[in-house]
Formats: C-alpha cells, structure tokens, sequence
C-alpha cells in the first residue's frame, strides 16, 4: 500500500481518548458538593437574615448555581468517556457562571454564606483554565495588582482616618471620621478584598507557583484569609459600634472621652489589617522562603519523571514520508509512561548513547489505561532523516521493531495556550509538535489554521491524514510547486488576540518573526526551532557567582565557561541533555539576581522573565545571581 493509501495515519492523529485536561478529580468533586450544598442553601432559611438586600432573588440564585454546577460536574463526567467531548468554551462558560452567580448572591442579594462558595468556585473555574500565559496571564496579573494597590491604599486611609479619630477631641469630626469609614467598609472594602483574594487565587493556581507550592504564596493567601476573617468577625462590628457611640455623643454634645477604649480598638485593628497587607506586598516582591514540604514533593516527582530515564521497546516502525520514519514507543514490562500534554518532547536514548529530543504525537492520554488497544501505553515520535547530522537520525532510521532504547522525560516547553484563534505555520517535520494540537483545538471546536511548507509533498509527513480530517483549514504549500506563503498578509488576516505558533527551519522561522512585527502586533508568536541560533562565541562574556541556595556553595563562573558546567562541580546530577539551550532539561529556579536568557527556550514574551533560567548556555546579567540548586 502506497504512503498516499494508508488508513492507519488518520488515527494516528486522530486518538480517540485525546481530550483537554480540564480539571482533576478535586474539581469534579468540588463541582458536585457546591451543586448539593448550594441546592440546601436555597431551600432553608438564610443565616444572616438582616443581611439579605434582595430577599427575594436569594432562592432563584442558589438553586440556578445548583443547576449549573451540577451540570458542569456531569459535562467533565461525561467528558471521560470515548465519546465526551465538550466544548471548552462551554465548560469555561459555565464556570465564569458560577463565579457570577456567587458574587452576586454574597454582594448583590447580601446572602453571606456565597463568600464561602467563592472560594470554592474560583479554584474550580482557574483548575479549568489550566496554564494561562500571554496576554490572559498578564491581564490576571494586572488585575490582582490593581486590586491589591487599591486595597492596601485604602487600608492606610481607614487606618489614617481611624488614628485621627482616636486623637481628635472634638466628638463632631469623631463622629464625621467614622461616617466616612462606615461608607468605605460597607461600599468598597469589601469588595477589595475579594477581588484581591479570588485573583490572586486565579493568578496563583494558573501559573507555576500553585497556591501551597511556595512558602511567599501560601502565607499571602493565609493573611488575605485573616483579614477577611478580622473584618467580618470583629472590625466591622467594633467599627458600627463606634459610629453609632459617636453619632449619639454629637446629638447629645458629650465628649470624645466617653467613647472609651473603642476609638483605640478600630484604630489598631485597621492598622494591624494594613500592616498585614504591607507583609503580604513585601512577600510579593522578595518571595522569601523557598518551597513548602509539600513544593518540595512535588518538585523530586516532576524532576524524577523528568531525569529518570524509563526502557522502552520499539513496537513499530514505518514510513510516514520520504526520509521520515514514525516510531512507536512501548515500555517494558512492569513500567507506565507519564501523561503528556500537546507540544511536549522526549529525550530518546539510543543504543550508542546518543540523546536527541523528538516531540510527542498521538494520544496524550498514552500514559494512562485509554482503551485503545493501538494508543494506550504508548508514545509515538516522527523522525527526518538528516544527510548531515550528527548521526542520531541516521540511527534512528537503523532500528528495526524489538529494538530496545531509554527515554526520558516528557517535557513541554512549547505548551498549547489559550487563545480566541491560532494560526499554526509548520516547515517539514515541524509539523509533528502541531499534530496534537489541531486535535484539540478541532474537538473543542476552535478557530484555528494551519499553513504546511515542505520541499515536496513526498518529503511531507501526514499530508494524507491532515487534508483528510480537516480539510479546508489546511494549506499544503510544497515548495517545488506552491510559491512561498505571503505570511505578513496572513497575518493581517488574523484576529487580535491570535496565537501563531511555528516549527521548523531557521529560515522559516526567521520569515515568520519578522512578518509578525510588521503585520501580527496584534497576536503573540510561539516558535520551536531544531536547532539553536548561532550565539557569540564567548569572548565578551563577564564572571559572575552563582550561589547554590541548598547547600549554600558559591561557584565563580569566569568568562568562556558555562553556568551549568560550574554548578556540576558541586552536584554532578544536575539534569542535562542538550546543552545547546533547546532541551530544558537543565531548568532551575531563580531565588535572586537578573538571568541573561540566551537559551531558545522562553518565547519572546518570555524573556523577561527572572524566575528560571537554562543554565547550560544562559549566564547572569548580576554579579551574583542565586539558584534553587
């Protein structure tokens, strides 16, 4: 059978079982508890009935948030069976639903207990979300330093205001002080709170941090809780009391004296919450105290899954191209390959101790029990022979199925994000990073396209399964008779908000970058290259020390050597692969100093960032620059 006949490559890219991880089991459980409890909470009485602002609306709210929590919790059901496929849009919908409906029963109808459901809703809804980056993670990001600023600074007008309060003695601007601070508890304050608290929840569990990975982050989510529970439990009402003490000696023109010990109270109990704040924002900034026990867990399994190299057993070969073989990759028995998401590779360790670093196509679920007899426990690898490589492919193209290798990883630093649209532009056997994806983005039902150059369409893996799965939003542009696409007017004709993602030669991804400042500002570009971009050659480089936060060393890295090779005169198990900058094998944390990121790893809006750092090609732009290592 001709490569241009084979059935079988459609379900290679096609896996029946391949679905967005959205959620875990404590998202679903969490969805089913808020729809039975809040279910409850509608038909009994409320709990704070002189709360309530709209009687009325209390009932039709819990039991609409029943309703659709529910109904969320059976659609992720659902969605585990072969034949549950949800759109992500629909599921993200329903859970901004719930955060609605919370707020506005806890804020608008006046119900108390729907505070408490935020907290629940709001992990749920950002565990649906997953990894945000981009644009979605600076917006997130924005929007909880917002609303910290303007809570920590209305904090230190209530405690200001307070302190005036307490050493005024005329009772009439005692009085007025304290009207003004009712007005800013009861109008805004709250409303601060929550909007500081729920996103930096959201910022917290889309990102790397988590919310109990890091000791900074775990005690700002604990003092944000302490001062809700300060001001509900006790400032609120010692300040109404106040008020009320103070409104009454004015009618009566008494003194300021006998409001007695409570003008002292407020005052230390607003400048204790402020206090708090100021803490949480110096934690922010530093980010002291490493991981938590349970970080720390989790980091060792990461990093085992990643170093551990696993045996496995090649179960099929075949030709998917010309110069192109695809692989299937079984474990040996007694072992299980770890889930993966689109856009992650593996490290293959081949016979003669070679390393090369192949992205994953087919099922993500392979590491898990699928159901599908020709995907489960399985990773699947697409590989082009090169003439003049450094012979990995060449051996790769030598082994024959019962071929025995080692693995590690997988790793994803090219991950799929969310996005209104993406345009995908691969070169060659670019393509392969793509082929999960598209299967995502086409089950949830996504706008997205896919512009396809290779030499021929010989040369060109997938052609078949690609056009014949989704047809008009495929472009096969083989350069021996398609010019080249015109990429600044393909751009321009996408929308705002756009992911472009590209794979493959230097010179293609080169073109695309280029054409994106010109007529793709409007989107964020992600790109994967083969191979690293010519660097210097080491000569302007500058010493600097690299502290080792864990064992406290400090090595002198001098001009001409790299970081990684320093740190491996400490600790010889510091994971490495490429060491050209394109693995991420060798990823380790910043505690403090400014990384000179020169890896081809982090995307362009990436290169800021002061948290990470590839060691085996990147250095430090301070003099001293200290690592979790």
């Amino acid at each position: 059978m001709s490569r241009m006949e084979d059935p079988t490559r459609s379900a290679l890219l096609s896996p029946r079982r391949s679905r967005p991880p959205m959620g875990g089991r404590a998202a679903l459980t969490t969805l089913y508890c808020y729809a039975v409890l809040t279910l409850v909470a509608g038909l009994l009485p409320p709990l704070v009935e002189g709360a309530l602002r709209l009687p009325e609306a209390r009932t039709p709210v819990w039991i609409t948030s029943s309703v659709a929590s529910g109904g969320l919790a059976l659609l992720l059901t659902h969605r585990r069976r072969p034949s549950g496929r949800p759109s992500r849009r629909l599921v993200l919908s329903l859970g901004w639903l719930l955060v609605v409906l919370a707020t506005v029963q806890a804020f608008v109808v006046g119900d108390l207990p729907a505070l408490a459901g935020l907290y629940a809703v709001v992990p749920v809804l950002a565990s649906l979300a997953g990894r945000l980056t981009g644009r979605p993670r600076k917006a997130l990001v924005v929007a909880h330093i917002v609303a910290s600023a303007c809570w920590t600074g209305v904090a230190l007008m209530m405690s200001a205001v307070g302190v005036f309060a307490l050493t005024s003695d005329d009772v009439e601007h005692v009085a007025g002080a304290y009207a003004i601070m009712e007005t800013f508890d009861v109008g805004l304050l709250a409303y601060l709170n929550f909007a500081a608290t729920m996103s930096g929840l959201g910022a917290a569990i889309t990102s790397q941090w988590g919310v109990i990975r890091y000791r900074w982050v775990a005690a700002k989510f604990v003092l944000s809780v302490l001062i809700l529970l300060l001001a509900f439990g006790w400032l609120h009402d010692t300040l109404e009391t106040a008020a009320q003490q103070a409104e009454r000696l004015a009618e009566s023109g008494g003194p300021a004296e006998q409001l007695g010990t409570t003008p002292a109270l407020v005052a230390a109990g607003f400048g204790f919450a402020f206090l708090q704040l100021l803490l949480a924002t110096l934690l922010a900034l530093y980010k002291p105290g490493g991981r938590t026990r349970r970080g720390r867990r989790l980091l060792a399994a990461q990093r085992g899954t990643r170093s551990r190299e696993t045996p496995v057993t090649v179960a099929d070969v075949r030709e998917v191209a010309h110069d192109v073989r695809a692989l299937t990759l079984r474990p040996v028995e007694g072992e299980r390959l770890p889930r993966w998401e689109p856009g992650a590779h593996i490290d293959v360790v081949l016979p003669s101790g070679r390393v090369r670093q192949y992205s994953l196509y087919g099922d993500p679920g392979a590491g898990g029990d699928t159901g599908d007899p020709d995907d489960a426990g399985a990773y699947r690898i697409a590989v082009l022979r090169e003439e003049d490589g450094r012979g990995g492919s060449a051996e790769v193209h030598g082994l024959a199925a019962g071929a025995r290798l080692a693995i590690r990883g997988p790793r994803n630093h090219f991950p799929l994000v969310d996005a209104p649209a993406h345009l995908f532009v691969a070169g060659g056997i670019g393509i392969v990073p793509f082929l999960p994806m598209l299967h995502r983005l086409d089950a949830a039902g996504a706008d997205w396209r896919l512009v396809y150059r290779g030499r021929s369409l010989d040369r060109m893996a997938f052609t078949d399964a690609l056009a014949r799965q989704y047809g008009g939003r495929v472009t096969l542009l083989p350069s021996d008779t398609h010019a080249r696409p015109d990429l600044p007017a393909l751009l321009r004709d996408t929308p705002v908000g756009v992911a472009v993602y590209c794979c493959g030669p230097e010179r293609l991804v080169e073109a695309v970058a280029e054409a994106m400042s010109v007529a793709g500002p409007h989107g964020t570009l992600r790109i994967e290259r083969f191979a690293a971009v010519e660097r210097p050659d080491g000569t302007a480089d500058r010493p600097f020390e690299a502290e080792l936060a864990r064992s406290g060393r400090v090595v002198r890295v001098p001009a001409g050597r790299s970081l990684l090779s320093a740190i491996q005169d400490v600790d010889p198990t510091v994971d490495r692969s490429c060491e050209d900058g394109i693995c991420g094998s060798c990823a380790t944390r910043v505690l403090d100093g400014v990384p000179d990121h020169r890896d081809d790893i982090l995307q362009a809006d990436e290169r800021e960032r002061a948290d990470v750092i590839y060691p085996c090609v990147s250095r430090s732009s301070s003099d001293r620059i200290v690592l979790d290592a």
